[in-house]
């Protein structure tokens, strides 16, 4: 499937979406993508999928009426990203989708921040079709807000975006991202996370943009964690097999053996991480006695 032929099915994707959200009166916003404004991305930017917000208070409401319309969840909330602020569903026609409980950055008090952005809200035909949208200003908040966790196509939409938006445009975007409380997330994009280092979720950010061991993201989860129960979910977690990554990895349902495979795997990794950690702590030591 090439690119526009793929294109053309996410947009129908994104109008049996906001059909599924009319019919059970779920409040959705579709973001980023194909769902963006036309000219908020470069010209050659394309999609693999769909994205969508959902009012937190709706999201039970819409998934399970997305399940009982043909769509397959692959991954859960808990499982989709260190954030855990996303689940990703399948259909055979549409292809796949993920579901947004909250924007990463934007997760403290988040249905707060979703009435902010409902309130601005528009609408834009997407495949024909009327599909609610955030404001424009949003919608390029939301995109940089992202590009932090993107890798290198989120460094190009940057890049992209300083040249189109003036100062008085991103100072706008600065001050918006306050009112979300989402100015770290915006930082992590704009090369400017070294602000926010005492920051708890600063970990946790520098791991999304320069990367990491398994071993540093999960240090970054337990940082970012504001209770101690919430530490506590964390810590029980990293012992886990990701049974839903396993699934789309091996392509198939994982077996029992397949989880206690995998569950060495990541125990043989950690203990290699933690050890090469140790060896550079103590070779780091050395060589500052040795000046």
């Amino acid at each position: 499937m090439d690119a526009v032929e793929l294109g053309g099915r996410i947009r129908l994707a994104h109008a049996s979406l906001q059909a599924v959200a009319n019919a059970c009166g779920a409040d959705i916003l579709h973001v980023k993508g194909y769902a963006a404004t036309e000219g908020f991305y470069r010209s050659n930017r394309h999609s693999t999928d769909a994205d969508i917000l959902v009012r937190p208070s709706h999201v039970d409401t819409f998934t399970h009426r997305l399940v009982a319309g043909g769509w397959e969840q692959v991954a859960d909330f808990s499982s989709g990203s260190a954030f855990q602020h996303a689940a990703t569903f399948r259909h055979p026609w549409w292809g796949a989708v993920d579901i947004h409980r909250y924007f990463p950055g934007m997760d403290v008090h988040a249905e707060d921040n979703f009435d902010r952005l409902w309130a601005e809200r528009q609408s834009l035909p997407i495949a024909h079709y009327p599909c609610t949208v955030p404001s424009d200003a949003d919608q390029i908040l939301l995109i940089m807000l992202h590009a932090g966790r993107d890798g290198w196509r989120g460094t190009q939409d940057i890049e992209y975006l300083r040249r189109v938006l003036s100062a008085r445009d991103l100072e706008r975007m600065r001050r918006r991202a306050a009112e979300f409380g989402a100015e770290i997330a915006l930082a992590a994009s704009l090369g400017e996370l070294e602000e926010y280092r005492n920051h708890p979720d600063y970990l946790l950010w520098k791991y999304m943009t320069v990367g990491g061991s398994r071993i540093d993201e999960w240090i970054a989860r337990y940082a970012a964690a504001r209770t101690l129960r919430a530490k506590a979910r964390v810590a029980a977690s990293s012992l886990l097999v990701n049974k839903d990554h396993l699934s789309m990895r091996l392509g198939r349902r994982p077996s029992r053996a397949d989880m206690v495979a995998e569950w060495v795997r990541r125990m043989r990794r950690a203990g290699a991480d933690i050890g090469h950690r140790v060896r550079g702590g103590l070779g780091g030591s050395k060589g500052r006695g040795s000046q």
